[in-house]
Parts: structure tokens; C-alpha cells; sequence
């Protein structure tokens, strides 16, 4: 199998929080949309920590832009890859649920070539669950960081001969 055309879709991406975790008596949490951080732009790969705070648990939107590659071919694939989101997203194309990825050590794929358009908008919503904040089985090597897309975020091409 030759090797995929990839476009890195590194930056600028906008970051929004949508809720945190709020503690309201031992082990009993509540959502909480009111006076959140403001957000603002990031570069991916990175965690949340420098807009939203290292300390912030809960759920954050990612949003990135870009155009559909150019010059396809019909026996052509498109293909979005993430390497690692910490803890899990559910990930939206041009308003459509794609899929859900899991972990920060492992890379999700989906065939997004049927709902490309001309221009598109990618969403990935990363939840923390207060569970997995210091959780060394959920999350080895990252209990107590910030979460995020703390991997590359790619476009792979396969097929048609592609390299």
C-alpha cells in the first residue's frame, strides 16, 4: 500500500469551552456554562492549558476551517486522522457526527470523503470527565495535565496511486 498524500491541519484552529466540572459536595459534580474562560486561537498539536486554564475539567470545542484538497481522483479516499485527543471527542464535518475518537495513544481514522464540500468546518469536542483527571489507566503519563487535541490533526489521500 503506497504511503498517503497528507495535509496537517496544524493551525489556527478556535478553541471555546462549552462547560465545566464543578464539584458540589464529595463526589457529586454539576455542568457549568456560566463564567467560563474566554477561549481563543491555538495551534494543534497542544493541550487546552494555556487558554483555558491548566486546571480546567470538562468540555472544550475545537474548530478548524479548510478547503476540500484540489485535483481528487475518482478512486481517491479522503481520510481525517487524529493522533491523540485526551481524554475523548466526538468529532463533527459540515455539521455531520463522524465519530468518536478515544485516547491520546492512539490514532482514530474516518472516510470523510462522502461529506467534503467545497469549504469545510471541523468540529471536535473534547470532554475531560472529572474520572479520567487522575486516572494513570485512562490516561498513563498525562493524569493531572489538561486535555485537548494533544496530537497531529490530518487529511490523508490514499488510493489512485497516491504517495
Amino acid at each position: 500500500m503506497s504511503e498517503p498524500y497528507v495535509i496537517r491541519l496544524r493551525g489556527p484552529w478556535e478553541l471555546r469551552p462549552l462547560a465545566r466540572y464543578v464539584a458540589t459536595g464529595e463526589q457529586q459534580f454539576r455542568e457549568e456554562t456560566r463564567d467560563l474562560p474566554p477561549g481563543g486561537k491555538v495551534r494543534v498539536p497542544g493541550d487546552w492549558g494555556e487558554i483555558l486554564g491548566h486546571d480546567f475539567i470538562g468540555r472544550a470545542r475545537y474548530m478548524r476551517r479548510f478547503n476540500c484538497p484540489t485535483n481528487l481522483q475518482p478512486d481517491q479516499r479522503v481520510w481525517l486522522a487524529l493522533d491523540g485527543v485526551d481524554p475523548r471527542a466526538d468529532v463533527i464535518l459540515n455539521g455531520q457526527p463522524i465519530g468518536q475518537a478515544l485516547g491520546y495513544r492512539a490514532t482514530t481514522r474516518f472516510d470523510i470523503t462522502a461529506v467534503l464540500q467545497p469549504h469545510n468546518v471541523l468540529v471536535v469536542e473534547v470532554c475531560m470527565p472529572i474520572a479520567s483527571l487522575d486516572d494513570e489507566v485512562c490516561r498513563p503519563g498525562r493524569a493531572g495535565l489538561p486535555g485537548g487535541l494533544i496530537g497531529e490533526v490530518r487529511l490523508e489521500i490514499r488510493g489512485g496511486g497516491s504517495k
